[in-house]
């Protein structure tokens, strides 16, 4: 169960005040975390600033167990931006964190709630992105489809039979643009003939 310190329960319970949340989504790059407030400005916590964005989470519930089930994020998709990034990343698997502070209370580091999760799958229309996330051990499950359909993001393991690249580098971001310094286009395990405005499916 989460525990709460006594300044969050009393900002919690005080009629006017409502929560922010603050997602962060880790590695979405393999060294980038992403950190988006949804709130009408920008908010700097914990040394931390969270870019305001369009972004909604359904409503968290915790079972018998103490553990919690799995939840949507929807973000806007209007300029692309996070379409983008699915188009060239993978985004399964990657950790999420959602803080929920107060806007007066964003000196005291310790009075926030921070639900941890991971993302299980996720797809994109023209008007927004909605990601399903789940605990980890869910995340470990068997997940189909195995392969993942997307533009710029490579599905093979870098080296290995599938990929084909035998040079002298001994990295790979996956994306199509490192295929092509790598001069291995041929074997780009990516969909690039995918239109950009359909679903993307994870």
């Amino acid at each position: 169960m989460r525990s709460l310190d006594s300044t969050f329960t009393e900002e919690k319970n005080a009629v006017e005040n409502q929560p922010i949340r603050l997602y962060t989504i880790f590695d979405y790059d393999g060294s980038t975390d992403l950190h988006f407030a949804e709130y009408d400005t920008d908010i700097t916590f914990d040394g931390v600033t969270y870019s305001r964005f369009p972004i909604k989470m359904g409503q968290v519930s915790e079972n018998s167990q103490g553990t919690i089930d799995s939840v949507q994020i929807v973000l806007a998709n209007v300029s692309r931006l996070i379409q983008s990034y699915l188009e060239d990343y993978d985004f399964r698997g990657k950790k999420v964190t959602i803080k929920t502070v107060f806007a007066n209370q964003l000196a005291d580091t310790g009075a926030y709630i921070d639900d941890i999760f991971y993302i299980d799958s996720y797809q994109a229309s023209e008007m927004s992105v909605t990601f399903t996330l789940t605990s980890k051990f869910d995340v470990l499950d068997i997940t189909l489809p195995i392969r993942i359909y997307t533009r710029n993001y490579c599905g093979w393991k870098f080296k290995s039979t599938e990929c084909g690249y035998d040079g002298a580098e001994s990295t790979c971001n996956k994306t199509r643009t490192r295929c092509r310094v790598l001069a291995n286009t041929l074997r780009f395990g990516g969909f690039p003939s995918i239109n950009p405005n359909r679903t993307v499916l994870g």
